[in-house]
């Protein structure tokens, strides 16, 4: 009866072992899989506007030019960085609001990718994606991309 007891807790010690074992490569194997889904994002990328909960997106604005200078003549489609930045945030107003939803499956190219220093001296990447050709813009912070508001869509 004892062999029988010693048997019964080393078979039920192996299926535990066993189970810890599974659970531990499946641990290790989703924890390869997300550092494999890290992607390097580039000027000249492209954004998917993803599914969105709410009216506005949380961690994204929109600036809509509603006025144009009149010596405001650039085609921006073939600036990018600074160069960029400064013909479109330097000329015009702008409304400024959240993104709004009806935005939802649309599409944006990275202009521009700048790191900010806060008031409490953390660092943030900031990220501006042309919406519409020299009209609007989208100024992403870090917590579109951890929620989930953008996919990363490279052309191809």
């Amino acid at each position: 009866m004892i062999s029988v007891d010693i048997r019964i807790h080393i078979n039920t010690l192996l299926k535990l072992m066993k189970n810890s074992t599974l659970i531990l490569t499946l641990f290790t194997g989703a924890t390869a899989l997300a550092q494999q889904n890290e992607v390097e994002i580039k000027i000249q990328d492209t954004l998917f506007f993803n599914e969105c909960n709410t009216d506005t997106y949380q961690f994204i604005d929109y600036y809509k030019k509603t006025r144009f200078d009149p010596n405001d003549t650039i085609d921006l489609t073939q600036l990018y960085n600074w160069d960029f930045y400064n013909s479109f945030f330097n000329t015009g107003d702008f409304d400024v609001s959240r993104l709004p939803c009806s935005m939802k499956g649309q599409y944006g190219v990275i202009k521009h990718i700048m790191r900010i220093t806060d008031e409490k001296n953390n660092n943030h990447t900031i990220v501006i994606a042309m919406i519409e050709n020299n009209v609007s813009a989208a100024y992403i912070t870090e917590g579109a991309f951890l929620n989930d508001e953008l996919i990363y869509a490279p052309k191809k």
